[in-house]
């Protein structure tokens, strides 16, 4: 039988993952199996099998057989053989998710964050927490394959916070500080990994040409384009939320004026929300939303809000809206997808008014808009997104 060109000297490790994927893929395998699904030799399946039950990242469970002779033996996953940990940093919050090795969620928990939002202090309280949860599941680092973290930013591949706008951090060398606290391999990354878990739910089988458009702590946007994720060269790709909406706007993290994302952002949208009632504006927000709310639990009672009719919640949706628009008709011109899918946490509470908009502004702003046939979709995943997607970055770079 012909070798497969990974079944060479020094692929031990390319040949274990080939395994796990096809084990993942299936469920369930004998080694005869793997063998031809492989296009590997008895002799080096029999090898790469006894490597991965070393390492306990296989179980093994006696078939039947309605012939004589010895029963078949079959392979699959073990789910405790090792662990990811996928975190998400936003401005108000840590959140750590623990998968198992099918990359599976055991346990999600959210850390609050003071108003030291520094990246020594949210390390310290990442470290503290990460420890706690290793912990109450009979964890130990050994056992930890990789850590993902997301926020929204641009990151080197060094793992280098160059600009969080809404961290306000610059230059942050964020992997060199969580590698000196922890014993684990850490893969620093951006937001676009929420496409990682938002394509395995749903879009990855049936769509080749995605646009990803995400409001929450700040604006941005994602594409794969004919199968391929698009990152640029210098990892940027997608930064909308930058682009200028309103020349004399407010004061952006990124240190312009009047971006989209200091226009439309969750905490911009709730900072204007929280000046417009104190400056006796009239709205049925005014008896809900506290001074002390996070930005996503004042856009959230802004959402009820609008659903209630609310005459100054709907102008500020239609003010979004306008803006949101705008842009993404011209992403859709730069694009040209066949699915546009809008998340975040600003877009689940006016989903109808952000769809509506984009529609009205294709028809005057989109070439050609009658030659195409664009669906405008939630999110699927919600707010676990970045988790997970961070989860399954650090999964496929140090998994086995």
């Amino acid at each position: 039988m012909a070798e497969s060109r990974i079944d060479s000297k020094g692929a031990g490790l390319a040949n274990e993952k080939l395994v796990l994927n096809l084990l993942r893929q299936h469920t369930q395998l004998s080694q005869a199996q793997i063998c031809e699904l492989a296009n590997l030799s008895s002799s080096t399946a029999s090898y790469i099998v006894a490597r991965l039950r070393e390492k306990d990242l296989i179980t093994e469970t006696q078939g039947q057989s309605i012939k004589r002779g010895a029963k078949p033996v079959f392979l699959s996953i073990n789910p405790k053989g090792q662990f990811t940990v996928g975190v998400e940093i936003n401005p108000s919050s840590l959140f750590i998710g623990l998968f198992d090795f099918n990359c599976q969620l055991i346990e999600k928990i959210k850390v609050l964050l003071d108003t030291d939002r520094s990246p020594e202090n949210i390390c310290g309280k990442l470290e503290i927490n990460l420890r706690g949860l290793l912990s109450k599941h009979n964890i130990g680092y050994s056992k930890v394959s990789g850590i993902g973290v997301a926020l929204s930013g641009s990151i080197s591949k060094d793992g280098v916070v160059e600009l969080s706008s809404p961290l306000s951090w610059k230059a942050v060398p964020l992997k060199e500080m969580l590698n000196a606290r922890l014993n684990i391999p850490v893969a620093v990354c951006t937001t676009r990994v929420r496409l990682l878990a938002e394509s395995s739910i749903e879009y990855e089988m049936d769509y080749s040409n995605v646009l990803y458009l995400n409001i929450a702590d700040g604006v941005g946007s994602h594409a794969i384009i004919d199968g391929n994720l698009l990152h640029g060269s210098t990892n940027r790709a997608g930064e909308i939320g930058h682009i200028i909406a309103l020349p004399q706007g407010p004061k952006c993290g990124c240190g312009n004026n009047g971006c989209l994302e200091a226009l439309i952002s969750g905490p911009a949208l709730a900072k204007k929300i929280l000046q417009d009632i104190k400056q006796g504006q009239k709205t049925a927000l005014k008896d809900t939303v506290n001074p002390d709310d996070l930005p996503e639990v004042i856009i959230s009672k802004w959402g009820r809000a609008i659903q209630e009719k609310d005459e100054y919640s709907i102008t500020l949706c239609s003010f979004a809206a306008e803006h949101f628009s705008k842009i993404a008709a011209s992403a859709i011109n730069c694009y040209d997808p066949d699915i546009v899918i809008l998340a975040g946490y600003v877009s689940k509470q006016c989903f109808e008014s952000l769809e509506k908009a984009i529609r009205d502004k294709m028809a005057t702003d989109v070439y050609d808009n009658t030659a195409r046939n664009i669906q405008i979709k939630p999110a699927a995943v919600g707010a676990e997104a970045l988790v997970i997607g961070a989860a399954k970055t650090a999964f496929q770079q140090y998994s086995a």
